[in-house]
């Protein structure tokens, strides 16, 4: 291997493709002659040239499968996970963990199933158990905790989900990205961002009166 061999991959905390170098390698190979097939297992530890983190990249290569397959370990970090998912109810953020490890997995139906029933508990713990997914959105409005516009946006991350978990629907990733967009802007509104505004106004000093002129 060479000293200074360098690379490009994935690193989880610098959130980018970046330079990585190659400190250790190792292949294995072998083949049957009788089938007429030969793989090749590349097996390297990168360090990253920027944060330092270390990460291991097992390259399979099989001469029956057109491309080469890739595997990170860690896996890469498909979507940051937001700072505030500390401010949720535990069950709310344990379910949280459990979609974020499903999309580094690409496990995009249990995703997807996940979000939505990410909302239903929200919907759960703030209109209660009032029939259809429909009727909940529209208490969840009449409460004031969504508008109008973004009832419509849950009522299409739902239909995502039921459409995952009923008919075996595979979301494209650009697809659960606007999914999970949705989700993680409810989460924020409803349970992170009105105690940041109350705690806000208690910590705002009050405006001073100014009598008219005049008097």
């Amino acid at each position: 291997m060479n000293k200074d061999e360098n690379t490009k991959a994935p690193c989880n905390y610098c959130n980018r493709d970046t330079k990585h170098r190659v400190l250790s390698k190792r292949i294995t190979s072998g083949s049957d002659d009788d089938k007429g097939f030969n793989w090749r297992d590349t097996y390297e530890m990168l360090e990253c040239c920027g944060c330092e983190s270390v990460e291991m990249r097992w390259t399979n290569e099989f001469s029956e499968d057109p491309e080469p397959t890739v595997t990170y370990y860690p896996p890469p970090v498909a979507r940051q996970t937001p700072k505030w998912i500390w401010g949720l109810p535990t069950e709310v953020k344990s379910l949280m963990d459990e979609i974020y490890s499903a999309l580094h997995a690409n496990s995009r139906r249990l995703a997807l199933m996940g979000a939505r029933t990410v909302v239903d508990m929200l919907l759960m713990d703030k209109v209660g158990d009032l029939g259809t997914f429909s009727e909940k959105l529209a208490q969840l409005e009449g409460h004031g905790f969504v508008g109008r516009k973004n009832r419509e946006f849950l009522g299409a991350a739902l239909d995502a989900g039921n459409a995952a978990a009923h008919r075996g629907y595979q979301p494209k990733k650009e697809h659960l990205d606007h999914v999970m967009d949705i989700v993680e802007n409810l989460l924020q509104a409803v349970y992170i961002l009105e105690e940041a505004a109350d705690e806000l106004k208690k910590s705002t000093p009050a405006r001073k009166y100014k009598a008219p002129r005049g008097r």
